[in-house]
């Protein structure tokens, strides 16, 4: 068997795209493609990528007439990753608890404790409004009375973080991650040069 069926059938073997192939190899879907039909080859260190995310040996993958065994099987997930992957969402949906519990609780102190909120008043006869203050019921102005927007900014963070991680597929958060990696160098190197 060619190297171009091998990968494409260990591809197949693991319901990988070739999108997805490609992304976590580094390289262009069509890079992967001229590797499947065979108008090109992948380079050393790809090939040595590829024998680790398929589990099979380089040889086995360079060698045409490779008389050992055949692929090890897909390999299952371990007790400890899966205890790990739970491990890591319960820590976020904790954090995601515990800012909704945060901003919930500012939100009851500010239905029970009044604040100077402003009043507007329509007055019919000239046509105008005008704002006065008093007492009165606000999230808002209650945050801002008691200076309490960087808790509350700390609280609705740990609450949008806690969800996008708890709910976000590991592959898919580690390469948001890589991406806002490279665009933070980007405009770092951007700045630079200006």
């Amino acid at each position: 068997m060619k190297l171009s069926e091998k990968i494409l059938n260990l591809r197949k073997a693991r319901n990988m795209s070739q999108e997805e192939l490609a992304e976590k190899l580094g390289v262009s879907r069509q890079a992967v493609s001229r590797w499947e039909v065979g108008s090109a080859l992948p380079d050393a260190s790809n090939i040595l990528q590829l024998s680790k995310l398929f589990g099979v040996s380089a040889d086995y993958l360079l060698n045409d007439d490779y008389k050992g065994e055949a692929p090890a099987p897909i390999k299952s997930r371990t007790v400890s990753s899966v205890a790990g992957t739970l491990v890591n969402k319960i820590i976020s949906l904790c954090a995601a608890g515990f800012g909704f519990a945060g901003n919930f609780i500012i939100y009851v102190m500010s239905r029970f404790i009044a604040v100077d909120v402003p009043h507007r008043y329509y007055n019919s006869e000239t046509d105008s409004y005008w704002h006065t203050w008093g007492d009165g019921y606000s999230y808002r102005y209650f945050i801002e009375e008691y200076r309490l927007e960087l808790l509350s900014v700390i609280f609705w963070l740990m609450l949008i973080v806690g969800l996008f991680i708890a709910f976000m597929p590991k592959d898919k958060f580690l390469s948001f991650l890589g991406k806002a990696k490279e665009f933070i160098k980007h405009k770092a190197a951007k700045k630079k040069s200006e």
